[in-house]
């Protein structure tokens, strides 16, 4: 597929974003995935750690309520506000910094990064994802752990559908049309949504997806060395029947 901006994602990540994933958005969904991420990581009170594209706060705020120092940074401003603003509301606070991904402005500050819901492989090419490991491993305080959580190449090439209806609870119909490169290792996935109204929008995003011996190489680039992967949120080890593949690295 060759017809798509690949720089989607300066547009893609705004309110048709909150709504096409408002079905896995939900608070008491981000209350679990929170909590395993403190849980192996270790976290403890006074933790520091970047939310790495943390878009609208879902992880952010439920860390920040349990002490954890949270800086979440984004490019979009329109995500990193409504974080702002959920913080606010919670009674929490979180630092946010809106940057490029592949350009963390922080060295040796973090006891730990998180990047959830398959933040990463957005560039055209596997040299600019690697400049986002290469951040990482800078802004990580030796020692220091790093939570991937993607897509797991294999599942979503066994459970390809081409195309997919669904609703949501605001009455729009949305058509999720799924194309899968073999040869770059990219998932194409194309909305047409249908609002109430009968207004048709268009969206998409466009995301390389690494096999675990693929990503554990670039960690290793990176100064990071591959200590666990899991196959999911309730901590199932990483098989290629799994959905997720949620790596845990160590800034060596």
């Amino acid at each position: 597929m060759s017809d798509y901006d690949p720089e989607w994602y300066k547009s893609f990540f705004g309110p048709e974003y909150l709504n096409i994933y408002a079905h896995v958005f939900g608070d008491k969904e981000s209350e679990r995935q929170a909590k395993f991420v403190e849980k192996v990581l270790s976290l403890k009170k006074g933790d520091e750690v970047l939310d790495l594209c943390c878009g609208q706060g879902r992880i952010s705020v439920p860390l920040a309520r349990n002490g954890v120092k949270v800086t979440g940074l984004d490019f979009s401003n329109e995500l990193l506000s409504l974080a702002k603003a959920k913080a606010s509301k919670s009674g929490v606070e979180i630092s946010t910094v809106e940057a490029d991904m592949r350009d963390i402005p922080f060295e040796n500050k973090f006891d730990a990064v998180i990047n959830i819901f398959t933040a990463l492989g957005y560039f055209e090419s596997d040299i600019e994802d690697q400049k986002v490991l290469n951040a990482v491993s800078k802004s990580l305080k030796k020692d220091g752990l790093a939570l991937f959580d993607m897509l797991n190449r294999d599942w979503v090439v066994a459970n390809h559908i081409e195309r997919e209806w669904r609703e949501n609870n605001k009455e729009a119909i949305y058509l999720e049309e799924r194309e899968w490169d073999s040869i770059e290792g990219r998932s194409h996935i194309n909305f047409k949504i249908i609002g109430p109204d009968g207004s048709l929008t268009k969206t998409g995003h466009h995301i390389r997806l690494y096999v675990a011996t693929e990503f554990k190489y670039m960690l290793e680039k990176a100064g990071l060395s591959m200590q666990n992967v899991y196959g999911g949120y309730d901590e199932s080890p990483f098989n290629i029947s799994g959905k997720r593949m949620i790596v845990i690295a160590r800034k060596d």
